[in-house]
């Protein structure tokens, strides 16, 4: 009886309602953002060209992708879904627009889990060399933690995103102890020019510069989007957790960049130049201020980068999952596990391409930092960034035609969005770069003429399929008589997984 009760109350289309809450949604947008890792890695960066004004540049990108974040929780309210910007957009812009952000939002993020998968085993392979002397593949590390991700994100999405908090309130308060030391042995140092332009070496162009890495910095904190068919009361709790991992991991961001700025000294040139040679500011900040901190600091950036792996692997298999229930992928990616609702298929297919690509790319160019996670995370922002740009305009058309459209809330700030991502879009896309990052846009465009052919392909062979997209959003949302009707549907042996353009053919109002 139990067995047969769990096949009417979830179909095989969709995941297991009302599992998750606000804080679980949180959780998961925040590692997707990995604060502590973005940190380490992101603001050293950026600090070549924004120098002592760094902070100013990440309250500048904070403020930019607050922009961004307006989007998202306008969309939420109203069409909470697995597919997240894939929903959104085919529903804004139409089925075409829908289906490249789909394509895009896809390969964006199952591209930045092969990075993160090499750049864990190379901070684990360092860790242990520098504290145990011992030297093992950075491979085997790895394989281990892909292994634990995998079976979580199969087993149970509460308990990965319960573990995503837990390992991010231990890194962040030893970040944050950290920053307070800096701060308060910073004395006089402390100083409000960190947030003038003329505190970069070149003025506003400097700050403009940093602005990108501070951007890079927050990709991934839209993940809880993609949880709106598993958290109770979806329009009310995705808004919150979207904007609620923006708010306190950018809040993280401005305060702990600020006490890197003003621990190390990075008003005076010499200690900038030095700045700009350390290979870990923060373990040299550490060892300055707080030496019996450098321990958690080093084991820290390790956890960090596992939970922003099992963020984004969950992430990402959600847009599968919703792309292959639409049957633009195959549909056996649209199907969820019998007994713990997962979308299992889109799991192995996922961790698969994490572990190939993964182990291709770090025996490339190697694992670490400016090896694969560098590269992977390029191609990734850049396919990220798109979508970001696109589903501002599409909130523009999608609430211009509803009669509770604001001009401020649904034009304004998406304008503006669009206009503060354009800039970090050709720097990071621009082909100039060093190589490898001169593949980057290459690899991008490839990938969207991959997706035009595939589109062209199903325009002339199944044109329902485009018709349907992004037609699923949080099964509270459809009317009663289509819940009946799923519920029904799930029932039937008949019926094993009807397409999406089927059901609308019955139900015309089911796509409205």
């Amino acid at each position: 009886m139990a067995s047969s009760h769990t096949a009417v109350s979830t179909p095989p289309h969709r995941l297991q309602k009302g599992v998750l809450t606000v804080p679980n949604g949180i959780a998961l947008g925040a590692a997707a953002m990995a604060p502590v890792l973005a940190v380490v890695l992101n603001a050293p960066a950026a600090a070549s060209s924004a120098g002592a004004a760094l902070p100013l540049s990440f309250l500048i990108a904070f403020i930019a992708c607050l922009l961004v974040g307006n989007t998202v929780v306008q969309f939420t309210r109203r069409l909470p879904s697995a597919g997240s910007f894939y929903t959104f957009n085919s529903k804004g812009l139409g089925p075409t627009a829908g289906f490249f952000t789909g394509w895009l939002l896809w390969i964006g993020y199952a591209m930045l889990a092969p990075g993160l998968f090499t750049a864990f085993g190379a901070f684990v392979e360092d860790y242990v060399v520098s504290t145990f002397h011992r030297d093992i593949p950075w491979w085997i590390f790895s394989l281990a933690a892909m292994a634990i991700v995998f079976g979580l994100s199969v087993r149970s999405i509460k308990a990965s995103v319960n573990i995503d908090l837990a390992l991010l309130v231990i890194e962040v308060v030893i970040f944050l102890v950290l920053a307070i030391a800096a701060v308060s042995h910073a004395g006089t140092v402390n100083t409000v020019a960190a947030f003038l332009p003329s505190s970069a070496p070149t003025g506003f162009t400097g700050v403009g510069l940093g602005v990108v890495f501070g951007i890079l910095s927050f990709i991934g904190f839209d993940a809880s989007a993609t949880l709106g068919e598993e958290m109770k009361n979806p329009k009310r709790a995705v808004p919150l957790a979207v904007a609620g991992a923006l708010l306190a991991v950018g809040v993280f961001y401005v305060f702990v960049v600020y006490a890197l700025t003003a621990g190390y000294g990075l008003s005076d040139p010499a200690k900038l130049d030095a700045f700009l040679k350390d290979p870990n500011p923060f373990v040299t900040l550490g060892q300055s201020v707080t030496p019996w901190l450098i321990q958690p600091i080093q084991l820290a950036a390790i956890a960090g980068i596992f939970s922003c792996l099992l963020a984004v692997h969950n992430t990402t298999v959600r847009v599968m999952f919703a792309m292959g229930r639409d049957r633009v992928l195959p549909a056996s990616l649209g199907r969820v596990h019998a007994r713990w609702f997962s979308p299992f298929r889109a799991i192995v297919a996922q961790t698969a391409f994490t572990i190939v690509v993964g182990l291709g790319v770090g025996a490339w160019i190697g694992p670490g930092a400016t090896g694969a996670y560098g590269f992977t995370g390029s191609i990734a922002t850049v396919a990220i960034v798109i979508v970001y740009i696109m589903a501002n305009i599409s909130l523009i058309r999608y609430f211009w035609r509803l009669a509770e459209r604001n001009i401020f809330t649904h034009i304004i700030i998406p304008i503006l969005g669009v206009i503060a991502l354009l800039y970090p879009l050709y720097a990071v896309s621009t082909p100039d770069q060093t190589y490898p990052y001169n593949y980057v846009p290459w690899v991008v465009l490839a990938w969207i003429a991959l997706g035009a052919v595939l589109y062209f392909y199903y325009r002339a062979k199944s044109p329902e399929k485009i018709a349907a997209l992004g037609s699923f959003v949080a099964e509270d949302d459809l009317p009663a008589e289509e819940q009946t009707a799923a519920l029904i549907g799930a029932r039937a042996p008949s019926v094993q997984h009807p397409t999406i353009a089927e059901e609308i053919a019955r139900h015309p109002d089911l796509g409205a």
